[in-house]
């Protein structure tokens, strides 16, 4: 379970479509940061009473995803009879990490990180040597000497929250959407910027805008691949198990942190349980959960399943196909493209069971129910009604004009080709170039147009097979949507097939040369406007079609934001932290207990064993994907096959937590997260456990194949201390 990652053929938005905000390293003096409050505050704890009385059901449809500032310590001494001190909170917060995509802890006193294989597949191909690739051989180092850097990757750990929100609204005082939305970019901007030298800071949007938190965070970037199992112990029975249960993958990876160049004495790590977790256990899943929707209202649910979905899926379809044909050019493209498959295999399924759910009636009529009980609390209350009764509305309303030209939307771009991609950001930045600031899309405005030109200027490897496969299929796919006679065919087809159409188009073309697209870009519109590259004129059709629904579509979402946030203060205001904020990729803290659950008529076991792992094996004949990597068919004999090797539990997890450690109660590792069944995807907008299940790696598992089947036993000495003689 992952957030997906962009493809490499997968048509680049950066230049186009936008940026997402991200927290850079801070430059400005920060003040001293404030400790996160291991209390809930008297407010909070008023709402849980409140709670308990009223609607106590929602706390369970809403998940278990807290933030460290508010922790539920009624509910959970209440539900486990389990109450955190600070000192506890405070140690699990510390202890933990997030990595790219991913969640991770740290495990020993020098540095030890532990996340997943699928989490680290960059770094451990990046780190495999000309001869080898470490995805099929697996890499364990014999010694710190032996352990590989991993250039980009980096380890965030959470110092202190801060809530900024009075500092947010105050900030905020435009009437039109999008000067609202220009002032809180601004003001968010400027908060993250102000952190100082030594931290990276995020302002994090809770509840939809009704809370602002300012996340501080100490980022470490040396970091080491230290042990890396084979990619087929890791993920032993391939796609077609994946996102499912009973299941026996070694999903796990472990890095290290190094500082100064020495690495990392720590004092808060988690220990590591022998015994590991067991039936009944209460579990923490400490991790960074990537999103939910579980406060969308149910029109904004309605355009994901109608809109937003069913697109997506028919794209990652279209670019599995491409990606597949170029695998199977060679094994250097084998090898260069597998990561990339990996990913999208994965997103696939995953957004497959979103939209399950989505189409789910059951599922749907919870979300209607809670939609009432929300909206009748705001009638009830005057005040909330003057502010909030018109929420609902206005974005059912802004949605529905979505939907109404998303299919042009979708379209009419310079979508499918990386090349088509250059050569529409050559147009667009004369064209914007020539506008006043106030008036260019909201990309190219300020900075943004210079950050464009300088993208349009790197280095671009082009893959040209891939180039024409992937415009053919967006092309046939396009004219399979897109009605007769309309003018994006018109102006890219010509009366041409989609095959034909690609193939002219990319053989034509000199886009990708770095130095033509300079010359482009210096000669000024005039150049633009001279030239008979067959891509430069395809863009130039298509750039003012596209604009006008670009424009629409920028204001509408404005506008969408502002009711967002309207309606995010009105959840505030109705139950304030006694349902946890939707996910946001950052550190929660999720309780759970480790529980079998009825499957297929039977009862799926809390536990697996490295038995059911060679059984497994055995009954598919040792074909692929449930084939053993050759260690695990030599060194069968070594093994106690009764070792536990996954489990299952309640925790409320999805991509993000994927690296996340499971803890119990004395904040002893017990396991590692690493998937969800797939009863459990449609919990991204309402959280149940009666069959969803978290899936974790057992943490005696890990011992008994660091020891026995990697000989690290060094490493499982870092985790536990050295085995008995």
């Amino acid at each position: 379970m992952m957030l997906g990652r962009r493809s490499a053929i997968a048509v680049a938005t950066l230049l186009l479509v936008g940026c997402a905000r991200s927290a850079g390293p801070a430059q400005a003096p920060a003040p001293t940061p404030t400790p996160v409050p291991a209390s809930l505050p008297a407010t909070a704890g008023a709402q849980f009473a409140a709670m308990a009385t009223g609607s106590a059901g929602w706390v369970k449809e809403f998940g278990t995803m807290w933030t460290f500032d508010t922790p539920p310590l009624d509910y959970w001494r209440a539900a486990y009879d389990f109450r955190p001190d600070a000192g506890w909170l405070e140690h699990v917060r510390l202890s933990s990490a997030r990595i790219p995509g991913c969640s991770a802890s740290f495990v020993s006193a020098s540095g030890l990180l532990m996340t997943n294989h699928h989490c680290a597949r960059t770094c451990i191909t990046s780190a495999s040597p000309p001869d080898s690739n470490y995805q099929e051989t697996g890499f364990v180092a014999r010694s710190r000497e032996e352990e590989k850097a991993c250039p980009g990757m980096y380890a965030d750990q959470l110092q202190a929250i801060e809530d900024v929100t009075a500092r947010v609204r105050s900030a905020v005082t435009a009437s039109s959407p999008e000067r609202q939305a220009a002032q809180r970019d601004s003001v968010l901007a400027a908060l993250q910027g102000g952190c100082g030298p030594e931290l990276t800071c995020q302002v994090v949007t809770l509840y939809q805008g009704g809370l602002y938190s300012l996340y501080r965070f100490r980022r470490f970037v040396d970091v080491r691949l230290v042990m890396a199992p084979e990619g087929q112990a890791a993920f032993f029975g391939g796609d077609p198990d994946n996102f499912t249960y009973p299941r026996y993958d070694l999903d796990v990876t472990f890095f290290r942190v190094y500082q100064n160049g020495a690495p990392r004495a720590t004092d808060h790590h988690f220990r590591w349980s022998a015994s590991g977790a067991a039936e009944g256990d209460l579990v923490f899943v400490i991790g960074n959960p990537g999103s939910t929707g579980r406060l969308l209202t149910m029109s904004q649910m309605a355009y994901l399943r109608d809109v937003v979905y069913p697109a997506q899926l028919a794209g990652y379809e279209r670019n599995l196909g491409v990606l597949r044909h170029l695998a199977a050019r060679s094994d250097a493209d084998r090898r260069r493209l597998e990561n990339q498959v990996f990913s999208l295999e994965n997103s696939h399924k995953a957004v497959s069971g979103y939209l399950r759910g989505l189409l789910d009636s059951a599922i749907m009529g919870k979300k209607a129910a809670f939609e009432r009980d929300f909206r009748n609390r705001i009638e009830a209350n005057p005040e909330h009604r003057a502010r909030f009764a018109g929420a609902w509305d206005d974005i059912a309303r802004t949605q529905s004009e979505l939907a109404s030209f998303a299919v042009q939307s979708r379209w009419y771009g310079f979508g499918g080709s990386q090349l088509l991609n250059l050569a529409g950001g050559i147009v667009r930045v004369h064209e914007q170039g020539a506008l006043p600031d106030a008036e260019r899309l909201a990309q190219y405005r300020g900075q943004g147009l210079g950050r464009v030109r300088t993208l349009l200027l790197q280095e671009t490897p082009i893959d040209t097979e891939a180039e024409r496969l992937t415009l053919t299929a967006h092309l046939e796919a396009a004219r399979r949507e897109l009605p007769a006679g309309d003018p994006y065919l018109g102006a890219v087809l010509a009366g041409r097939t989609p095959e034909a159409a690609a193939r002219t188009l990319i053989a034509g073309t000199r886009v990708g040369d770095p130095g033509t697209r300079r010359s482009l870009i210096e000669g000024g519109p005039s150049a633009v406007q001279a030239s008979a590259d067959p891509m430069i004129v395809a863009a130039s059709a298509i750039a003012p079609l596209a604009a006008p629904y670009v424009r629409r579509a920028e204001g509408l979402n404005a506008r969408l934001a502002v009711g967002t946030e309207r309606l995010g203060q009105a959840i505030f205001a109705a139950y304030g932290t006694a349902l946890p904020p939707d996910a946001t990729f950052t550190l929660r803290i999720s309780d759970g207990v480790v529980r079998r659950y009825p499957m297929n008529g039977t009862v799926a076991p809390f536990k697996t064993t490295i038995y059911g792992l060679y059984a497994r094996a055995a009954e598919f004949d040792g074909q692929s994907p449930w084939n053993l990597a050759p260690r695990w068919q030599d060194r069968r004999d070594r093994l106690d096959l009764s070792t536990p090797l996954n489990f299952v539990s309640t925790n409320d997890i999805i991509g993000g937590n994927s690296g996340s450690p499971v803890l119990n109660r004395n904040a002893d590792v017990v396991g590692l997260i690493f998937d969800g069944n797939i009863e459990s995807l449609p919990n991204r907008f309402i959280f149940t456990d009666d069959v969803a299940r978290s899936v974790s790696v057992h943490s005696a598992g890990i011992i008994e194949a660091l020891r026995k089947v990697y000989d690290a036993g060094w490493i499982a000495d870092e985790l536990i201390g050295p085995s008995p003689r």
